[in-house]
């Protein structure tokens, strides 16, 4: 693997073989979340499922969630921030973006997304860029970005948050997909905890919503996706 992590940032060996799975025989996967979800827990599991997967070199698209959050070094990411360069904390070696900029997201994700040496590409710059946009100007610059990670045989995984945003755009995200997978917060008698279930169009196959991972707890054991048989 061409990329470091640091451990004590990320959930170790909790993730499921369903996330690990889907990234191996998906193109675009999009993960929604609603409620009180920790976009940054989704991503460091996804960190974690990574580790078991033969990758020359992982691109992080960023939005809401800071790198610095998720304890990466020595990793390509684009940040699509409204923070300027110069406001960045030191130790983060990023692209920072507008989200407005929806031209200059393109090219860098052109220039630093290669087919030769990206095969994943994982994050929440969605956030950013469906609050900066029109639905008519997303549309495009996301049917341009998919359609070369489909062409170049790479894998998305983006996240998005229902609650942000108006559902013709939540429901235009999702038709670019292959898999959808849904997070939500709930509250039951053992409290708070993360309901996930994974639509997967391409199978025509819907898992039932499942309650796993509790966010809460640093040292919870139990990932946030179910296990696929």
């Amino acid at each position: 693997m061409s990329f470091s992590l640091e451990p004590h940032h990320l959930r170790p060996n909790i993730h499921s073989n369903a996330l690990l799975t889907l990234l191996q025989r998906s193109r675009i996967i999009i993960g929604t979340i609603t409620g009180n979800v920790s976009a940054s827990n989704v991503l460091k599991e996804a960190l974690c499922a990574t580790r078991d997967l033969r990758i020359r070199q992982l691109l992080l698209a960023l939005g809401p969630t800071s790198p610095l959050s998720l304890g990466t070094r020595h990793q390509k990411i684009i940040w699509a921030t409204f923070l300027e360069a110069a406001d960045v904390h030191d130790g983060c070696d990023a692209v920072v973006v507008s989200p407005a900029h929806l031209t200059d997201l393109s090219i860098n994700f052109e220039k630093m997304a290669d087919k030769s040496s990206v095969r994943l590409l994982m994050g929440d710059f969605l956030d950013s860029a469906l609050s900066a946009s029109s639905e008519s100007e997303v549309f495009p610059f996301l049917s341009r970005l998919l359609t070369r990670i489909r062409e170049s045989n790479q894998t998305a995984f983006f996240l998005v948050t229902e609650d942000m945003h108006d559902l013709k755009k939540i429901a235009m995200v999702k038709r670019f997909a292959d898999v959808v997978i849904e997070y939500r917060r709930t509250q039951g008698g053992a409290g708070q905890g993360v309901e996930t279930r994974i639509l997967d169009y391409g199978r025509d196959y819907d898992s039932d919503w499942q309650r796993n991972g509790n966010q809460d707890r640093n040292c919870d054991d139990r990932p946030l996706l179910p296990q696929l048989s």
